[in-house]
């Protein structure tokens, strides 16, 4: 969903304000110190204490009105909540208070096609212009895009899609219908050629979703709750906007520099669940015991399998996120999914092979919450498995020595979805420059490298040259880090057309009808740049790609 923090705001204030904010905090941290008063079960007590102090400490530090947790630990439970759901009723959090998962709700999507799949409604290797006969999307790469599109494209993010819709999105304040969303997606214009990249997206779920709702005869809402929060007996979860919106115990958004954020989303498949801790328990041992609750199956485990299976490669399933980590001499794959967006957060964590799962759910989602359980998590595998160690250390690889030449053509600037970096040589090594940070780039062929974390563990990127109509790349074996080549000293004088006059100028970004941010777009060497991105591809006259 969107990024939290869009806005950093200058504050000024007399002695007697911050005396007053003094009181706000003292009071916060009352507030979550008391929490809902559950008491952690023999055994978790000291892998709580700790984790309880960090979620108490940083709800007063950053200001998070209210927040809940829940760990399962090897069939042992810890659920409470903090703090109030707003600063309006100050109602205390409980373990069953209402909280918006965000996209979280992908891995609970995922799921539901599963379910779907299971009962012969899907199949997710079918192109779905075999369920949707009508639906478009426009693309430079390929003529009928849409006939090659798959379910496992959609819940893998791999269609190609750009992250926002025209209609229903991450900016509007206004609240369209499902349908009007979904069928804005025919507007919006590929990234890249289905199946080539991974690339996030909240278009493809909200489509899958859409789908699922076309062939069960219901709405999407509705499909959850019969096929998985029933028979999971989570009564208190809803994707449906008429229940959440009734119901009293329902933690409210809180996001920096706005008094109130929108209530509802349409992106219900890929941001819309409504959940609480206690619910989360139900479905963390669901997906611990891969697919069954209390002993009955509940998704056959070839299919939980199946979804977890990263057939495409790299970390992202089918509303899943691994990440491979080593405890002693243990391969330990976590599996995962976070949300973010409208006010909320939340944190998502299962390995089934270690018994453990982790949920934090949060109403203002900054930095410091997203941390909650990272040292509880880690603390629980080094007493299960022994101390971390790097699963694949650079010193294990044999690199190569490419020649400076072969280097040279990697040098230039590169731009992610949440990062950008320079890759330049620097005394004839290749690295990447982000800030203050130099870490050097390894070759292991002459298109694969990895760069060493700060913990030793190898990050791996494999380099595709540019064609007519996509730049150079480096595709990550982390996702999110993947990078694409914006423009370095080597590139030619662009075409530089008049025509592009009419778009100079400084633009305002509004979100939710308030101006969070501006962008400038501006000539340079012959292209046109919003801020520092360079715009590469013109679609058609005065529509710039």
């Amino acid at each position: 969903m969107s990024f939290s923090n869009r806005r950093s705001f200058m504050i000024r204030a007399s002695w007697a304000a911050a005396a007053s904010a003094c009181t706000l905090v003292e009071g916060i941290a009352a507030r979550a110190r008391e929490g809902s008063r559950a008491i952690a079960p023999p055994g978790l007590q000291s892998l709580v204490a700790p984790e309880r102090k960090y979620v108490v400490d940083s709800m007063a530090s950053e200001d998070i009105p209210g927040a809940a947790v829940c760990l399962i630990h090897e069939g042992k439970a810890w659920i409470e909540g903090f703090g109030v759901t707003d600063r309006v009723s100050n109602r205390r959090v409980s373990a069953e208070t209402l909280f918006s998962i965000q996209s979280t709700s992908k891995n609970f999507t995922a799921t539901a096609i599963m379910l779907a799949v299971q009962r012969g409604l899907l199949d997710l290797d079918r192109p779905i212009t075999a369920y949707l006969a009508e639906f478009t999307v426009q693309s430079r790469f390929e003529p009928v895009p849409q006939q090659k599109l798959t379910l496992r494209h959609l819940l893998s993010h791999r269609a190609g899609f750009t992250h926002e819709a025209p209609v229903g999105n991450n900016y509007e304040p206004a609240f369209p219908d499902f349908e009007a969303h979904v069928r804005s997606i025919s507007q919006t214009w590929l990234r890249y050629p289905v199946g080539e990249r991974y690339r996030y997206s909240n278009l493809g779920f909200d489509l899958a979703g859409y789908i699922l709702q076309v062939r069960s005869g219901m709405p999407f809402a509705e499909w959850l709750k019969t096929v998985l929060f029933e028979p999971l007996g989570m009564n208190d979860s809803t994707a449906a906007t008429d229940v959440y919106v009734r119901r009293q115990d329902r933690a409210v958004g809180h996001e920096t520099g706005y008094t109130t954020v929108p209530l509802k989303t349409p992106l219900i498949p890929s941001g819309g669940v409504y959940t609480s801790a206690r619910d989360m328990a139900s479905y963390c041992r669901f997906h611990l015991n891969r697919g069954k609750a209390a002993g009955r199956v509940i998704l056959q485990e070839e299919l939980w399998n199946e979804m977890h299976s990263f057939s495409f490669g790299g970390d992202y399933s089918l509303g899943v996120i691994r990440t491979e980590l080593r405890y002693g001499d243990t391969a330990v794959r976590l599996l995962s999914h976070r949300g973010g967006g409208f006010g909320f957060g939340s944190v998502f964590d299962y390995c089934p092979e270690a018994g453990l799962a982790w949920v934090a759910l949060f109403n203002r989602p900054v930095a410091a919450a997203y941390r909650f359980g990272e040292g509880l998590v880690e603390a629980s595998l080094i007493r299960r498995y022994g101390a971390r160690r790097p699963r694949l250390p650079g010193r294990d690889l044999a690199p190569i020595e490419p020649t400076q030449q072969q280097l040279q053509q990697f040098v230039g600037n590169y731009v992610g979805r949440n990062i950008s970096t320079e890759i330049r040589l620097q005394s004839q090594t290749l690295g990447m420059q982000a800030g203050a940070t130099f870490r050097p780039l390894r070759f292991i062929s002459p298109a694969e490298a990895f760069v060493e974390s700060s913990r030793a563990e190898t990050v791996t990127y494999q380099y595709f040259a540019a064609d007519q109509l996509k730049p150079a790349h480096f595709e990550c074996s982390i996702g999110e880090d993947s990078l694409d080549y914006n423009d370095g000293g080597q590139d030619v004088v662009g075409a530089d057309k008049p025509a592009w006059d009419p778009f100079l100028g400084q633009y305002q970004i509004y979100q939710w009808g308030r101006p969070s941010r501006s962008v400038t777009i501006v000539r340079k060497n012959g292209y046109l740049y919003l801020n520092h991105i360079r715009l590469v591809t013109e679609l058609e006259p005065q529509a710039l790609g």
